[in-house]
C-alpha cells in the first residue's frame, strides 16, 4: 500500500475537528423502486492514535466486504485497508488540485481528511463511507456531509446551487410522502428550493437534531455541474441532540 495512505508522522490524525471514525454502508437496489437506491449501514471504520480499525455494526447475514471475511472480528492495521485507501484520489492525478478545492480542502489535507470529505464514492461500485456527526458532553453537535439526490431535484436545483455561498443559510424538511423513506428529509435553500437530501444513514440522527433544538444548516462548498451531482453541495448541520444520544448502534466488536 502506498505510504500516502499511513498516519501522519505523529501518528495521530491532523485536525481536532475531524471525525475519527466513519460509517461504512452499501448501497442496493429497491425491488419494488427500480432506479432508486437504499443505504445499508454495515460497518465502522475509525482513525486512531495507533492505526485503523474496522469492524462490523451486525451480524445479519450479508456478503462479507473484501479483506474482511469474519463478520465477528475486530481488524486493525497501521495503514488505511486496503478497500478504502484505493477511494483516496492519488496525490499525482493532475486534477487533484480541483477535486480537493471542490471538498473545499487545501492541497496538505491528510488522506483520511480526504477520505471523509469525498465519502470514497467509485464509479460503479457501491460502498460510500460517511462522516460520525460529532457530539460533545452537553449535546452540542455538527456534521459535515455531500447531499445526496441533487441530480433527482432536476434543472432548478442545479441552477440555484451554482448561486450559493459559503456560509448561506439552508432548511431542511421532513418528506413524510417519500416512497422510498417515509423518513426522508430535503435540504432546500430559502426560496423552497429542493437541492437534494440528506444521505439516508444520517436521517434519524438529523431528524433528532431538528426535533431537539433549531437545527443550523450552512454551505461549506457549493460546485458547478462539472464536478458531478455526488459533489455538488457540501453542508455542515449544527445543532444539539439529547446528552448521551447516540446516533448509531455500537459496533459487533468494539475492542479494548
Amino acid at each position: 500500500m502506498s505510504s500516502s495512505a499511513a498516519l501522519d508522522a505523529s501518528g495521530v490524525r491532523p485536525h481536532a475537528d475531524v471525525p475519527s471514525r466513519l460509517l461504512v454502508t452499501v448501497r442496493t437496489g429497491d425491488p419494488d423502486l427500480p432506479g432508486h437506491r437504499l443505504y445499508r449501514h454495515v460497518g465502522f471504520l475509525a482513525c486512531r492514535a495507533d492505526g485503523y480499525e474496522f469492524v462490523y455494526a451486525s451480524r445479519d447475514a450479508f456478503r462479507p466486504l473484501l479483506g474482511f471475511p469474519d463478520l465477528q472480528a475486530r481488524y486493525t492495521s497501521d495503514e488505511i485497508f486496503p478497500l478504502f485507501a484505493q477511494r483516496i484520489m492519488n496525490a499525482k492525478r493532475p486534477d487533484r488540485a480541483r477535486y480537493l478545492e471542490a471538498l473545499d480542502l487545501d492541497e496538505q489535507s491528510e488522506p483520511w481528511e480526504v477520505l471523509v470529505r469525498s465519502g470514497g464514492r467509485r464509479a460503479g461500485d457501491t460502498i460510500e463511507v460517511l462522516p460520525e456527526p460529532v457530539i460533545g458532553p452537553d449535546g452540542a453537535t455538527s456534521c459535515v456531509f455531500l447531499v445526496h439526490g441533487v441530480r433527482h431535484c432536476g434543472p432548478q436545483a442545479s441552477a440555484e446551487i451554482c448561486g450559493l455561498s459559503a456560509g448561506d443559510s439552508l432548511a431542511l424538511r421532513w418528506e413524510e410522502d417519500n416512497p422510498v423513506n417515509p423518513r426522508a428529509v430535503l435540504v432546500l435553500n430559502n426560496s423552497g428550493t429542493e437541492l437534494g437530501y440528506v444521505p439516508d444513514p444520517l436521517v434519524e440522527y438529523v431528524q433528532t437534531v431538528m426535533t431537539a433544538s433549531e437545527a443550523r444548516l450552512s454551505v461549506v462548498r457549493a460546485n458547478g455541474p462539472e464536478v458531478g451531482s455526488h459533489l455538488r453541495l457540501l453542508v455542515r448541520l449544527d445543532g444539539f441532540v439529547p446528552v448521551g444520544y447516540q446516533p448509531f448502534p455500537a459496533p459487533v466488536n468494539p475492542g479494548p
